[in-house]
């Protein structure tokens, strides 16, 4: 799959909505390269023909830090793995816990991923409430923080009528410690100003909309709650008037929050139009492959299975009994080390299919220190690839196609017009020595 495109510094690397935790086996790059290939497949024949993952990945990957626990890695988000992007981008477009990836090449080698969660991140007041509660247990903490508290309201001229709070505190009871605080002000009362930050004022209106929005069971007493709400809602205010007085004094400041902002937009707009589509659409994905099958063409091919095993004895006995006419029983085949059941390979795609005569009937192979019983079924002439065959570069293309036809909407949504005199006098001033 290819990466997702990388629109800005802070989509890249500081703005994905979630992590996902992955294990992986991974076959070092270095040396035949043909061979390597090959053997990423054999192994991943091993995994879908039945054989434990963690089994397959202490015997095969090339990850020593990883490898005797499954290959297990630790959660990461997108970004974290810039350096290795076609890894990243096969983690993000797996959905289900327990779903293993066709073998991909990156710079490292190739890879295997099996898919264990996604990990939602959490809100910003969520991350917020739990730093807070940490910092709090602090007795310096809190000396510092009420210290600097008392400045920044002073600073931005926080000015509070303490005599209408008051009115307010008193009104909390406890439906605002179990969440459910529906008080609502007389007309009057709602209409008086809490306090202002600067020349903007805010009213009893205001904080109790904040409160019924923001509130959550607490053990706390119902008045030093509400205390505690007004205070974030405060210091919310106060933050506000501050970016603001900064995106006015920095343009820098001004710029890199706009960055950051659209950042968040255009990635979660990305995931949803294009990324997410592209590998959950099967239906979409099948109208592409029908539209595109031209693209998607195989040479000659072979429809096999095979078994494996550490003991030659098996595979003759096994023989014996299959030219006896006898049909292999679930006792028979548990026996084995891995069965892989019938697939189509091209050339290169195992280097056990690869090592048998393509005639149809069974063959035996030896690759790896495994002793392998190969039964081709048919030949498969050349010819255009089933979709199964070419799901994975199906999804990649697909996801292109989307993105072409996503920007293409919204040129024609939103036309943007070119003042070439305008645009020759910016590059003028810009490339000025």
């Amino acid at each position: 799959l290819s990466s997702p495109p990388a629109r800005n510094k802070m989509c890249d690397t500081s703005t994905s909505p979630r992590e996902v935790e992955v294990s992986h086996i991974l076959l070092r790059a270095g040396g035949d390269e043909s061979a390597l290939r090959s053997k990423a497949f054999s192994v991943h024949d091993q995994l879908r023909g039945g054989r434990s993952w963690d089994e397959v990945c202490k015997e095969f990957s090339d990850d020593k830090n990883t490898s005797e626990q499954g290959g297990r890695l630790r959660p990461f988000g997108v970004g974290a793995l810039a350096s290795v992007p076609e890894f990243e981008t096969m983690a993000f477009s797996m959905q289900q816990p327990g779903e293993i990836s066709d073998p991909f090449q990156s710079a490292l080698g190739w890879h295997i991923i099996r898919f264990e969660r996604k990990i939602p991140l959490p809100s910003q007041k969520e991350m917020d409430a739990s730093l807070r509660r940490r910092l709090g247990r602090d007795e310096r903490v809190q000396q510092s923080q009420q210290l600097q508290k008392m400045a920044r309201r002073k600073k931005f001229q926080f000015v509070e009528q303490r005599e209408t709070l008051e009115k307010i505190l008193a009104n909390a009871d406890s439906s605002l410690t179990k969440a459910n605080w529906t008080y609502k002000p007389e007309a009057a009362l709602g209409s008086q100003q809490l306090f202002s930050v600067g020349n903007t004022p805010y009213t009893v209106n205001q904080f109790v909309n904040f409160v019924q929005k923001n509130q959550k069971a607490t053990r706390l007493a119902p008045r030093a709650y509400a205390q505690q709400l007004y205070d974030e809602w405060a210091e919310e205010k106060i933050q506000t008037a501050e970016e603001e007085k900064l995106k006015q004094e920095n343009p820098d400041f001004k710029n890199l929050l706009t960055e950051y902002y659209e950042g968040i937009l255009l990635f979660e707009i990305m995931e949803k139009e294009v990324w997410n589509k592209a590998s959950e659409d099967t239906v979409g994905q099948k109208k592409f492959y029908e539209a595109n099958k031209s693209k998607y063409q195989a040479g000659d091919r072979v429809e096999a299975r095979y078994f494996a095993t550490n003991d030659k004895k098996l595979i003759t006995e096994t023989l014996a009994k299959i030219n006896k006419g006898d049909t292999l029983s679930a006792a028979d085949l548990r026996k084995f080390k891995a069965v892989q059941n019938f697939r189509t390979y091209e050339k290169k795609d195992s280097k056990v299919i690869d090592q048998v005569t393509w005639v149809n009937g069974l063959h035996e192979a030896e690759v790896d220190g495994l002793h392998y019983l190969v039964e081709i079924k048919r030949l498969v002439p050349p010819g255009v690839k089933e979709f199964n065959e070419a799901r994975a570069q199906v999804i990649a293309d697909y996801q292109d196609e989307l993105e072409k036809q996503w920007i293409a909407d919204l040129r024609q949504k939103y036309p943007v017009k070119i003042n070439k005199k305008g645009k020759k006098a910016v590059i003028a001033e810009l490339t000025k020595k």
